[in-house]
């Protein structure tokens, strides 16, 4: 096939400079040798620019034939009569071959930097894809894709997942997808004529990105998997140094009591079994709330709390911390106040509810006896503001920095979890939970959560 579309190249090149000579037939008492030999260099150079050096120098060669046949004298004869014309012929073919070589190296230099294009354009367009994707399926599918549309291939699979083995009446190319000393997996590319080294050496390097693309991905997953690693081993030594602790201290205090209770229960009066009995339930609930903040930060460590949102009353949500607290100390210790206009915002109302009631125990602890814990309400564009004010002392800047860490140690000497459930929930929401100095002293811990601020409805005309 190549060579047919040779042989036609040729023949049509023949066929131009027969046209050209009858054309310049009837003009050739006008013209001189030198006007003639310089149109028919013309023609050389446009073919030699538009399709090589070979098809360049047979037109200067038929231009050669036919200008020696109808233009010098004598005509219609190879004969020269004079010995000058015999040197203006061997000057225009010395030329015409000269010419052709410098079209031909200019036609090579022109494709020479279309291929450059396009390899930066095919190059740019591998980077831009791979850095998009993160699973070594999506690579080995974009690679396929592009060698498929640039590159032309018949078949493009990826060993040993090929399903059906290539034709045998196409040029295979098998490359591997190596970086450093890993080899992720081998394409198989048939196209329908063996690629030129150009191609082959454009495609090698589109594979050699695959394979670091496939590279980072993995060296993605194993950091990871070692951060969570890393993560679940902090969390077991947390747990384990919050049971060898925390947990333990409310065990023994329920065990020493009810042993006590067992052993001198008749012979105590009966205030001294009330109080042994308050003790054993209060810190059974203590127990409990501790297991429960366990398991929640344990949640929150794997990614697996679920938000049920929808449209609440922040201020409906702290009249419910409020009324807990009255019913667990029996005592007003809680102060709300929230603006006449403050908006819905929509959260999970019972992991609100949670969030919220840690903050209240928590500056409930450090508030002095004559003063009551607030709860504020306020609002700007785009932002609703939820602030727990308590009064007592001002917490250290070094505190600060740490103490919404999980399983933090308090300035009591137990493990924090109630700080960093309330901010897990809250940036959960898309929020963001912070502690300011309340002015006099004390602590503000102030939640801050989006809301989407409603378009007021126009009322409609009842006239129509």
């Amino acid at each position: 096939m190549v060579l047919t579309r040779r042989l036609l190249d040729y023949l049509f090149i023949l066929l131009g400079v027969v046209v050209l000579t009858l054309l310049l037939l009837p003009f050739r008492s006008a013209f001189t040798i030198a006007n003639v030999t310089m149109i028919f260099l013309l023609m050389a150079i446009v073919v030699a620019v538009t399709r090589g050096t070979l098809p360049g120098l047979w037109t200067a060669f038929i231009s050669f034939m036919a200008i020696n046949f109808f233009f010098v004298q004598p005509e219609y004869t190879l004969w020269v009569a004079d010995p000058r014309e015999v040197f203006d012929l061997i000057v225009f073919l010395a030329a015409g071959a000269v010419a052709v070589r410098l079209g031909a190296h200019a036609r090579q230099q022109t494709e020479t930097a279309r291929l450059r294009v396009h390899e930066q354009a095919v190059l740019y367009r591998l980077t831009r894809t791979f850095n998009q994707l993160a699973t070594r399926e999506d690579v080995l599918n974009a690679l396929m894709e592009i060698v498929r549309e640039e590159f032309a291939a018949r078949q493009v699979d990826v060993l040993p997942d090929a399903a059906e083995a290539a034709p045998s009446d196409l040029a295979v190319h098998y490359l591997l997808l190596q970086a450093g000393e890993t080899v992720y997996a081998t394409m198989r590319a048939a196209f329908d004529k063996p690629l030129p080294q150009p191609r082959i050496d454009l495609l090698n390097t589109g594979v050699a990105q695959a394979a670091m693309a496939l590279q980072r991905i993995d060296l993605s997953e194993r950091a990871r998997k070692s951060r969570q690693y890393e993560e679940a081993d902090n969390l077991k030594t947390a747990l384990l140094h919050a049971v060898s602790h925390d947990l333990r201290t409310p065990i023994t205090i329920i065990k020493t009591s009810a042993s006590n209770l067992r052993r001198l229960g008749d012979a105590l009066p009966q205030t001294e079994r009330q109080e042994i009995a308050e003790t054993i339930e209060t810190e059974a609930d203590q127990l409990d709330r501790l297991v429960g903040n366990l398991l929640d930060m344990s949640r929150l460590r794997a990614g697996v709390l679920r938000l049920s949102s929808s449209l609440n009353s922040l201020e409906e949500v702290a009249g419910d911390v409020a009324a807990r607290i009255w019913q667990v100390t029996k005592q007003e210790r809680i102060k709300i106040a929230f603006p006449d206009d403050m908006p819905l915002v929509e959260f999970d109302y019972g992991l609100l509810m949670q969030a919220l009631t840690n903050l209240v125990d928590n500056s409930l602890r450090y508030e002095p006896p004559a003063s009551l814990v607030e709860i504020r309400g306020d609002w700007h564009a785009g932002e609703a503001l939820l602030k727990v004010v308590n009064h007592g002392e001002t917490i250290p800047d070094d505190v600060k920095a740490h103490m919404m860490e999980p399983f933090y140690h308090g300035r009591d000497g137990h493990i924090g979890l109630g700080l960093p459930i309330a901010r897990g929930i809250i940036e959960a929401h898309h929020g963001a939970l912070r502690v300011e100095d309340t002015p006099g002293g004390g602590a503000t811990f102030v939640i801050m959560l989006p809301y989407k601020e409603e378009a007021p409805v126009e009322a409609e005309d009842p006239g129509g």
